[in-house]
């Protein structure tokens, strides 16, 4: 099951580079708006390949050691991978600006420049905003499952002292019973007892009537 997700994670991965790279190819072939738009698209797609990424390596974790092994091995190439696509599209967005700088001048440049400082700034914040949001969704998320968990506990906890009070009150009606099989078996004996003694009496009575009848006649 995890070998199948790891392979999933893997083809849309790929996916997600050959995006990169198609959007990389087209920063160096256009200006202004629509180059600021693939350079959009790629940092998206970027992200959402680190994602892919830290979900392979949380799968790796869970296979046997042979398996782990050549997974990790993979990984750390997607990782080499993606940083090289990160370094293209770096090259092709200084490559853009040093043309433009030879077209028309330092001044043209300097605001090019500072305006794709804000862009970048721009989009760091808005990557930076979806992070915080994401972890403020799974906070909220841990504090429910946290609060579930602790009402289950809470229920188990009253179930669990619930049993304990019927098994108390288990034990003091087994007490009682103990008590009364215990008074039962004493009156018993004590009754088998005195049927012997009053058996052994009719016995001795017996005899001595039989010895006095005879010697009588005798």
């Amino acid at each position: 099951m995890a070998t199948s997700l790891l392979e999933s994670y893997e083809q849309q991965y790929s996916t997600v580079t050959a995006d990169i790279t198609f959007h990389v190819g087209q920063i160096a072939c256009h200006h202004g708006a629509e180059k600021q738009s693939h350079v959009r698209q790629a940092e998206k797609l970027f992200d959402e390949a680190s994602e892919l990424l830290e979900q392979m390596e949380l799968e790796v974790k869970e296979q046997d050691p042979r398996e782990r092994q050549k997974y990790s091995t993979r990984v750390k190439s997607y990782k080499t991978e993606l940083l090289k696509l990160q370094k293209d599209m770096k090259k092709a967005k200084l490559g853009i600006d040093a043309n433009r700088d030879e077209l028309l001048g330092d001044d043209t440049h300097d605001s090019e420049d500072q305006r794709a400082r804000l862009l970048d700034n721009t989009e760091r914040l808005d990557r930076t905003s979806r992070r915080l949001e994401h972890g403020y969704r799974a906070a909220v998320e841990t504090e429910q499952i946290g609060a579930q968990i602790m009402e289950d506990l809470h229920s188990q906890r009253q179930t669990i002292q619930k049993s304990r009070n019927r098994l108390e009150e288990m034990n003091t009606t087994l007490g009682k019973s103990s008590r009364v099989l215990s008074g039962m078996m004493r009156r018993i004996i004590q009754n088998r007892i005195l049927l012997i003694g009053i058996g052994l009496l009719l016995v001795i009575v017996i005899s001595v009537a039989i010895y006095f009848t005879v010697r009588r006649h005798s």
